[in-house]
């Protein structure tokens, strides 16, 4: 975990909020923050390929955590001044995918980072209990 690379990434995670999808009208579904804090943990014990290929579908899941994967990939992008409209649901399976092995970590880092931010970030916006963002 890098702080500075989370204070970095905090004004762009703020907007990929509400520029994928996770909040509308200045809201938020509450169960994304549960979604988030859970990628999270998975990355730290399991595998970053897998956590992020299960997130990046619904499943059985009420909330639409593949907004998640879409949103941590356009902070990725923004960070590094690229262009975000090739962020899709699983676009950041793709980057993982495509990665080579010795810059694994270095990406694990970031996504984590990014989630983190993500997590901050929603904490500028009201928490709903349900809706059409999640529920």
């Amino acid at each position: 975990m890098s702080k500075q690379r989370i204070d970095e990434y905090l004004p762009f995670a703020y907007e990929a909020l509400s520029e994928c999808g996770v909040a509308a009208n200045n809201e938020i579904n509450k169960t994304f923050r549960g979604q988030i804090s859970t990628f999270g943990a998975a990355i730290t014990m399991g595998s970053l390929l897998a956590s992020v290929a299960f997130f990046s579908e619904q499943g059985s899941a009420t909330t639409e955590r593949q907004k998640l994967m879409k949103s941590i990939h356009y902070v990725i992008l923004k960070s590094e001044s690229k262009d975000t409209s090739s962020c899709s649901n699983n676009s950041l399976f793709m980057l993982v995918k495509n990665t080579q092995k010795d810059q694994i970590d270095s990406l694990k880092e970031k996504i984590l980072d990014a989630a983190i931010a993500l997590k901050l970030a929603m904490n500028l916006y009201s928490l709903k209990k349900d809706g059409k963002n999640g529920g």
